[in-house]
């Protein structure tokens, strides 16, 4: 199952009442759209962990600096992790430290010290910056990832085009009379998919169905529920209403969300399995600690 941005208006729709009027849709969408913005932001999920690679060879800005510019949806990174091959660490450094190691130029074999800065060309994107010149390798790197702004609600006059298609959006079926609903509607999808994606399509969709189209939610079940909660505390806001009651529960369906984010419920435990030897490995800063002897 996708969530879609459908199932999110028709929610609001639904608990308050809300209809096809211009103006009561504008509202439902402000709310929905502040609501995404502060769940997806709310903490680092785990279920936004995502990884990516660059590779130094030819890259950097050509400017003497040795910077990357990293794709629009990352939000943060976690680790920039060398190939095993390559026996030099890499160490995170903050900006100033990093300006101060690169005019010093690192020797050969020393850690590769790196840092993320604003890309000053490109005002929403982040670059990874190495000190010095890094060696002709491919990097892995994790970083959480940043949704995009929903758009598409599935209301549009276009999004129920014949079709019209957005990358990476949800399309759904309905049947040859009917526009399709999400699952607890009267006329629920009768298959659904991910635009661009192959393989996504769940279900039989009729021969001439009638569709609709709307962003996909990069949610996972407990959040999805915190985004529903957090749009009335903003739908109530909105209409200078109390926000007391819905802020409650909204709190309420944050605490489940975060308890709730994790898909890998022994993660974190040691076993008897083979250990890396140090945090410095895996590519990020690990600071001293006592020494246990071990």
């Amino acid at each position: 199952m996708y969530y879609a941005a459908q199932d999110l208006i028709e929610y609001l729709m639904n608990s308050v009442g809300g209809g096809a009027q211009d103006t009561e849709h504008r509202l439902l969408r402000a709310a929905l759209h502040h609501a995404y913005r502060d769940v997806v932001n709310v903490r680092d999920w785990n279920f936004h962990a995502s990884t990516g690679t660059l590779t130094t060879g030819g890259g950097g800005s050509g400017n003497g600096v040795t910077s990357f510019t990293l794709p629009e949806n990352v939000k943060n990174i976690d680790a920039l992790i060398p190939p095993m091959s390559y026996p030099t660490v890499t160490t995170y450094v903050t900006p100033s430290e990093w300006q101060r190691i690169n005019i010093m130029l690192p020797t050969l074999n020393a850690p590769i010290y790196w840092t993320v800065m604003k890309d000053p060309s490109l005002p929403d994107r982040w670059q990874i910056r190495m000190a010095g010149a890094p060696p002709d390798v491919e990097f892995n790197y994790i970083f959480r990832r940043r949704p995009a702004p929903l758009r598409y609600f599935g209301y549009e006059t276009e999004a129920r085009q014949p079709g019209f298609a957005v990358a990476g959006a949800v399309r759904r079926y309905g049947t040859v009379t009917q526009f399709p609903e999400g699952i607890s509607g009267l006329h629920p999808y009768t298959a659904q998919e991910i635009i661009g994606t192959t393989g996504s399509l769940v279900g039989t969709p009729p021969e001439n169905a009638k569709t609709v189209v709307s962003d996909y939610v990069d949610a996972s079940d407990s959040m999805f529920t915190a985004i529903l909660s957090g749009a009335e505390v903003w739908l109530a806001r909105m209409n200078g209403k109390n926000v007391e009651g819905a802020m409650t529960i909204y709190n309420k369906d944050l605490r489940m969300a975060f308890e709730a984010d994790s898909v890998v419920p022994i993660s974190g435990q040691r076993t008897g399995g083979a250990r890396l030897s140090s945090a410095r490995a895996l590519g990020y800063y690990s600071p001293s600690g006592a020494d246990t002897g071990v």
